[in-house]
Parts: structure tokens; sequence; C-alpha cells
């Protein structure tokens, strides 16, 4: 009987915590042309306005300098955000993470190209 109780207890942690999952990939895209990030998060959901990526965080060179919180998730596969980086310059860090509503985060990376724009010869 004293062993009751605690696996009564046990059995009664909520189901979302089991079926939670952090962002499974981020995938970062940068215009150097237009100077934005366009940020693809795949998160596989039931119902995207009770299990979703509710925060993505952007640093440029280890500074924040976005923070973005959503009520709900794009859809039932993935969250999506574009922003202008109007400071990126060749050779910057940008840095993504996005944190799960119920659990996790993920954490991706890429690096501003920023090529010479040849002007055609006249």
């Amino acid at each position: 009987m004293k062993y009751f109780i605690p696996l009564l207890l046990a059995l009664m942690v909520p189901t979302k915590l089991i079926f939670a999952h952090p962002p499974s990939n981020i995938m970062l895209e940068f215009d150097p042309f237009e100077y934005t990030l366009m940020i693809t998060i795949p998160h596989s959901v039931n119902d995207p306005g009770k299990h979703y990526v509710y925060k993505i965080i952007v640093e440029l060179n280890g500074k924040e300098i976005i923070k973005q919180e959503f009520k709900a998730q794009w859809s039932e596969d993935e969250q999506v955000a574009i922003y202008q980086l109007p400071d990126a310059q060749h050779g910057d860090e940008v840095s993504v993470t996005a944190y799960c509503n119920i659990s996790g985060k993920k954490k991706g990376t890429i690096q501003i190209i920023l090529e010479e724009v040849l002007e055609p010869d006249e």
C-alpha cells in the first residue's frame, strides 16, 4: 500500500508532457539583396493552437536583435517567420533559437554571405 500512492501520482503525469517535443530543425535562408532572413521551423503537432513554437530569438554575432512570441503555430507542420536584418554584414553570424511552448528548444545558425553585385558593362 505504501507504494500505491507514489505509483498513482506517477501515472497522473500530464500526457501532454509525454508527447511534447522540441522543434526538429531550423532552416535558415538569407536573401542578400533584400537583407531578409527566412526561417522555417519543422514542428509537427496535432493542434497548432495548443502545441506550438511560441518564441523565436534572433541573434546577430551573439547579440539578441529580435524576440518574437506567438500564440499559435503557422500550421500543423511548421512555424515560419521572415525578418529584415538591415545591419547584417558579410561574414556575420546569425543564430536563431526556437522554443516549444511545452518542452524543448532548437538552435540554428547561418553565416551571412554578401556577394558583390556586378553592374553589366555598358
